[in-house]
């Protein structure tokens, strides 16, 4: 069987605990795009932090970014762009710095990254991870966007917990997901990774029978639920281990390139 798309999130899955996409996994991927299939990486990421680490594998490729609020073909042409309201979005942060919590808001728009002016560590580790620098700014400026693709809190897990519901409430329009136990991932309700991943189908005309994704955590799970062949990483949830059938390696064994092997 060949795969037609080949999806893969990015952190936990296609990046080891160091961060790096390994040679073997490289290798794989790029023997399935020079047999003529697509490599897409989805990811809650922005685009450029996107190709902090696709880029190790080839140098332009489709991606679905934001969760799945920002969608674009391989020339950068959106396929899908959907917003958050700026004042919304400047809300959630006067909402995260009246509640003392320790907990860093950041804002992404386009190609842009917006991050408190207060230095915050969590922000700081951030932009380790994703080799991307934010932009410290007001909450003002973030008034003034047009549109946000993304809020992103960090802060403590039970924080987290918490401020989670009291949102949900106050903003029915928004849907909110835990991307890992320090960060909440804030978008328009109706994105998520799964519909990124039927739009891309649809643009190159594939089929959801034709296509691979790979994941690790919760919000993977609908790009899951909705590809032909799925694929858990090993380091994943232990009760999404119990929902998905094809639990491959983890992330720090290569765990995409073991299941690759099944596509010869």
């Amino acid at each position: 069987m060949t795969a037609k798309i080949i999806f893969s999130d990015i952190d936990g899955t296609l990046i080891n605990s160091d961060l790096q996409v390994t040679p073997k996994t490289r290798d794989a991927i790029r023997k399935q795009i020079m047999s003529g299939n697509l490599f897409v990486p989805v990811s809650a990421r922005m685009p450029k932090a996107i190709m902090t680490a696709a880029g190790k594998i080839t140098n332009s490729c489709p991606l679905i970014a934001y969760n799945g609020a920002l969608v674009l073909d391989e020339m950068g042409k959106p396929l899908n762009s959907q917003f958050i309201k700026a004042q919304t979005a400047a809300e959630i942060c006067e909402f995260v710095e009246r509640s003392n919590s320790d907990t860093a808001w950041n804002v992404y728009s386009g190609y842009n990254w917006f991050s408190p002016l207060t230095p915050n560590a969590r922000v700081k580790r951030e932009e380790e991870i994703v080799q991307v620098k934010s932009l410290p700014v007001a909450i003002n400026h973030i008034k003034e966007l047009k549109g946000v693709h993304k809020v992103l809190l960090m802060g403590k897990p039970e924080v987290l917990d918490k401020i989670k519901p009291i949102l949900e409430e106050k903003y029915s329009e928004l849907y909110l997901v835990k991307s890992a136990p320090h960060l909440l991932e804030i978008m328009i309700k109706g994105v998520k990774k799964g519909a990124g991943v039927k739009i891309m189908a649809d643009a190159f005309d594939v089929p959801m029978k034709d296509t691979w994704a790979f994941g690790d955590n919760y919000n993977d799970e609908d790009m899951l639920d909705v590809v032909g062949h799925p694929v858990l990483m090993g380091n994943a949830p232990k009760d999404l281990q119990e929902k998905f059938a094809n639990v491959t390696l983890d992330n720090n064994h290569d765990g995409i390139a073991k299941a690759l092997e099944d596509l010869k």
